[in-house]
């Protein structure tokens, strides 16, 4: 039978179809707003940054004008911008790194965490990419998704990512899928050969994992969308409403169930996009997939959770600050220290270094454009 598109999808692949002539140009207004509240003194946008930059010239930082980056960076504060509220894991992840990162770049500046949530993430994205001085006192703590928003023609992503300068992530998940006990499913050819029934919150990962697997695999997952968070589709797992869950992070699953992992209550299926190093038997969905143009397109959808936790400079920072916070970035996190205080705050730490970031971004950016379409079309697929 056709293929009928979600509505959300069907949105996208319109708008990517569509040839937009021109780009407007992100204000810093549209951005930010009338005001930008942070932990300074409130700035309308250009105003604000060109008071930065001159701040930052004249007699009372001497460092910019020196060729050193630690006389650079010493003395100094570099904002981390954080496109979420306070208070949840994306903010604590950023001022746990803000915590340590100093130790590790020369000069040993102050980091300090502004948060600038809204559009999902896309304000601050715009921000860091348009608005953002690129001297390197400020960057961007980005979700993963909003690498490839530009690609869907997203209203307000007339950036490009591959432009912008990643430092690391903190934290690369790895999501899966699992069944119940009772399903009788315990590995990914048995969800090939016959059904299983996932329960799904309408537009998470949980829904547009299966469906995506469905349409690029072959896989037989029933999903039973309208589940409010992951929390209500594992009670639904344990009365038996449903048998299994897809899009819930390996992190969480040795987090809220371990004893579901150590007494077989579970079985893990399958985990995109990379393999975690607890799930060395489980096969990659990648791996399943037959042709290329399949695995390209779960590449596409599923790839940006590598960055998790990811941290971007704006375009044109000077190359050797770029490397100076890499390479800080890459100490830090294997300092015993740190990953102490990371293990004592519950929050797992998988990082990634910032040339593996930019050259997956630069993967993503070369996705084709009937690769695209394909990932879309999964994504909203439903047969009727």
């Amino acid at each position: 039978m056709p293929l009928q598109l979600c509505p959300i999808a069907s949105r996208l692949l319109r708008s990517f179809r569509r040839k937009r002539e021109s780009r407007a140009t992100i204000s810093p207004e549209k951005i930010l707003g009338p005001r930008f509240r942070g932990g300074e003194r409130r700035h309308h946008g250009a105003s604000w940054t060109a008071g930065v930059i001159a701040a930052a010239t004249t007699g009372a930082q001497p460092a910019v004008a020196q060729s050193s980056v630690e006389s650079f960076f010493r003395g100094q504060t570099v904002r981390i911008v954080v496109a979420s509220g306070p208070s949840g894991g994306f903010d604590t992840y950023a001022r746990l790194l803000a915590r340590h990162l100093g130790r590790f770049v020369p000069g040993n500046p102050t980091f300090v965490v502004q948060n600038m949530p809204g559009a999902g993430g896309l304000r601050a994205a715009g921000y860091i990419a348009k608005v953002a001085p690129r001297d390197g006192l400020t960057f961007g703590a980005m979700q993963g998704g909003m690498v490839k928003a530009p690609l869907l023609g997203l209203v307000g992503a007339d950036y490009d990512s591959t432009a912008m300068r990643w430092i690391g992530s903190l934290n690369s998940e790895v999501h899966t899928c699992v069944a119940w006990h009772t399903s009788g499913i315990t590995k990914m050819q048995d969800v090939l050969e016959r059904e299983l029934i996932v329960g799904a919150a309408t537009g998470a990962d949980s829904e547009l994992i299966p469906m995506a697997f469905n349409s690029l695999i072959g896989t037989k997952f029933k999903v039973i969308a309208g589940y409010q968070d992951g929390p209500r589709i594992l009670l639904a797992m344990q009365r038996n409403e449903v048998n299994g869950r897809c899009g819930w992070s390996w992190s969480s699953v040795v987090v809220q169930h371990p004893e579901w992992i150590r007494e077989k209550t579970i079985s893990v299926l399958v985990q995109v996009p990379t393999r975690h190093a607890d799930l060395a038997h489980v096969p990659l969905a990648t791996e399943i997939a037959k042709t290329d143009d399949d695995r390209q397109a779960i590449e596409f959808l599923f790839g940006h959770l590598v960055m998790s936790r990811s941290y971007v400079l704006p375009p044109e920072v000077p190359a050797e600050r770029t490397a100076a916070l890499r390479a800080g970035f890459d100490a830090m996190v294997k300092d015993p220290g740190v990953i102490a205080d990371f293990a004592k705050a519950n929050h797992e730490l998988t990082p990634v270094a910032g040339a593996d970031l930019q050259a997956r971004v630069n993967r993503i950016y070369g996705t084709p454009k009937p690769v695209i379409e394909k990932a879309l079309a999964a994504i909203g697929a439903s047969k009727r």
